[in-house]
């Protein structure tokens, strides 16, 4: 079984990540999603954000768990995935900031950029071949600007 950590936040590009889990085939494998929601302070409510994106789960037939953890995005997102041992995190890039951040988003480049569990990113948008682009962890920050030098 193919444990996935889907990290959310209140874009829609959150939900294309996912809709790309729900149907991708995995290879066949069975899937166990878990949707992960981030919060800067106790004081905001993750709950409804949570129950909105696994709406998209439960029309597509797929059980999934649902988790909310406080603190920094991108640093929780490694931790949460690195210490409960998934195998994979998909999440969407949202295109803010530096060439990096522009092709990925800030907190999907660092989560590329840190992360020992394999990455996935899910194009934010569909019709920009460079937000389509991501590498392996450590060295997609650069491969990504290479590419955008090499299709400028």
């Amino acid at each position: 079984m193919l444990k996935l950590l889907i990290p959310i936040d209140r874009s829609d590009a959150s939900k294309l990540a996912i809709r790309h889990v729900i149907r991708r085939s995995w290879g066949g494998e069975a899937l166990e999603p878990h949707l992960l929601h981030v919060l800067a302070s106790r004081d905001e409510d993750g709950i409804e954000m949570l129950e909105a994106a696994g709406e998209l789960f439960e029309r597509g037939g797929l059980p999934f768990v649902a988790h909310i953890r406080y603190g920094t995005p991108a640093e929780e997102i490694v931790r949460f995935a690195e210490s409960n041992r998934f195998g994979g995190i998909v999440m969407a890039s949202s295109g803010l900031g530096s060439i990096t951040e522009m092709l990925l988003g800030s907190v999907a480049a660092r989560v590329l950029r840190t992360s020992r569990v394999p990455v996935e990113i899910v194009p934010a948008s569909p019709r920009s071949r460079l937000r389509a682009y991501a590498g392996p962890a450590g060295i997609g920050a650069s491969l990504g600007a290479l590419l955008y030098s090499a299709l400028d």
